[in-house]
């Protein structure tokens, strides 16, 4: 299987999450499109496209997913050679229908860049763009999810290269739109997330869905309920829900605007969703403020759902001045998260620290107000009152690291251009002080 090279994709990736929810806010690249410069093949493709369409087009980049980018070169017919997807529309006056279009370019017998067939894509922006092997065919499929300026939901289109020509698979909607290999049977699936309002009742409802690929049509063959009391639906993930199921985890926000995970995979001949089947039990367990994601925190493959409760010290602060202690959990079975490990998450900087056992209601912590510094402290009944320093952390950009090094502190992590730097107390006395090694091996960055 040949990878998929993403053009342009550096210069738009600003977002470090990349949200899958149609309803939920979307990273535009509208103001950028004047900036990214087009590499010398995607010149030759723009130059073939213009000269098909007979008419200059603005490029439309998606706004998530992996490929951001307008254009989107991969291996999409098993045949020797890459193939070109292009998405655009027509300026003023250049094509005879307004609304965006999808391009498919391949290369003649002298490697030259031409037009195989233009479809008219099913919204005016595009959400996300998906290249997958998927049916009993193992064929490539191009999934691609269509905003509307209207709002609402997505519009899903499956489109597949064969016998020399595009072809529209199928069409479904979406607010939620991934695709696994969920029920393992060595293809990949869509699973969706379909949202509907009962016009008569207000009463809004959600289902999740198996797609898959029979005969070159776009079947669906599952649906299970999802929990009702959520307003919108603002991030996803894949990975392990233990060492057996692959499972998508899906944060939404609810009436009162905090966060809850929702877990789908698929188990006895169909999807499961237990947060919904157990709604009393489970969901009281991942509820927790806006902002807390579920992730792979420790990189094993299997994603954590966070719950948040006041550090210690904080039980009694007003929300403006609250800081919380962040406990990573495991669905692994019979309707029951397991905690893996807790401590502090902070969000804006991209970092958890996994509190050791040592610590338990021992050590608390306080922010700098002049840095972007955290410091650990001996907890002594009172917040006010705990003055003994365990640690710092800082999250420093690499060129002011220098300083900090001279200041004692030490390289514990880094990611991109920010280095995490901690500072233990010279006086090992005492016992709560670890080791460097225990805190480069506590430390995780959370992406």
């Amino acid at each position: 299987m040949h990878g998929i090279r993403l053009g342009l994709a550096a210069a738009v990736t600003a977002a470090s999450m990349a949200l899958t929810s149609c309803t939920g806010l979307s990273f535009t690249v509208d103001g950028l499109l004047n900036a990214p410069k087009l590499t010398e093949e995607q010149g030759e493709i723009h130059q073939a496209l213009t000269a098909a369409v007979g008419g200059s087009v603005t490029l439309k980049y998606p706004r998530s997913g992996d490929n951001r980018s307008a254009f989107v070169i991969a291996d999409i017919d098993s045949e020797p050679g890459e193939e070109a997807l292009v998405f655009y529309e027509y300026n003023t006056g250049g094509g005879s229908d307004e609304g965006i279009r999808v391009n498919l370019l391949d290369k003649d017998e002298d490697g030259n860049w031409y037009s195989v067939k233009e479809l008219a894509g099913a919204g005016t922006e595009v959400d996300r763009v998906i290249i997958s092997q998927m049916g009993s065919k193992n064929r490539y499929n191009v999934i691609v999810g269509y905003q509307s300026v209207t709002g609402g939901e997505c519009t899903l289109e499956v489109y597949s290269y064969y016998d020399g020509d595009l072809k529209r698979v199928g069409t479904d909607t979406y607010s939620v739109m991934d695709t696994i290999d969920i029920n393992y049977d060595g293809y990949r699936e869509i699973v969706t997330i379909q949202r509907q309002n009962n016009s008569e009742t207000g009463v809004v409802s959600a289902k999740a869905s198996l797609l898959d690929i029979e005969d070159d049509k776009l079947v669906k063959t599952e649906g299970i309920d999802m929990c009702g009391n959520v307003q919108s639906y603002v991030n996803t993930c894949t990975g392990l829900l233990n060492k057996q199921h692959e499972a998508i985890f899906i944060d939404g926000l609810n009436q009162d605007g905090d966060l809850q995970t929702e877990i789908v995979y698929y188990r006895y001949s169909t999807l499961q969703n237990p947060m919904q089947l157990s709604q009393q039990k489970l969901l009281p367990l991942c509820t927790r403020p806006a902002g807390y994601y579920s992730t792979d925190v420790d990189g094993d493959g299997i994603v954590e759902i966070p719950s948040a409760r006041p550090m210690t010290g904080y039980e009694d602060a007003i929300i403006d001045e609250m800081v919380y202690m962040t406990t990573w959990n495991i669905y692994e079975d019979f309707f029951d998260l397991t905690e893996k490990f807790h401590g502090y998450y902070s969000i804006s900087n991209g970092y958890f620290f996994a509190f050791p056992a040592r610590w338990n209601d021992e050590v608390t912590v306080k922010r700098e107000p002049d840095t972007s510094e955290l410091v650990f402290y001996r907890y002594e009944g009172d917040i006010n009152a705990s003055n003994t320093e365990i640690m710092r952390i800082a999250a420093v950009d690499r060129r002011e690291g220098q300083g900090y090094v001279d200041d004692g502190y030490r390289l514990i992590a880094n990611k991109g251009q920010l280095d995490y730097y901690a500072k233990l107390p010279e006086d090992k006395r005492e016992p709560l002080i670890l080791t460097i090694d225990e805190v480069r091996n506590n430390f995780y960055i959370v992406d």
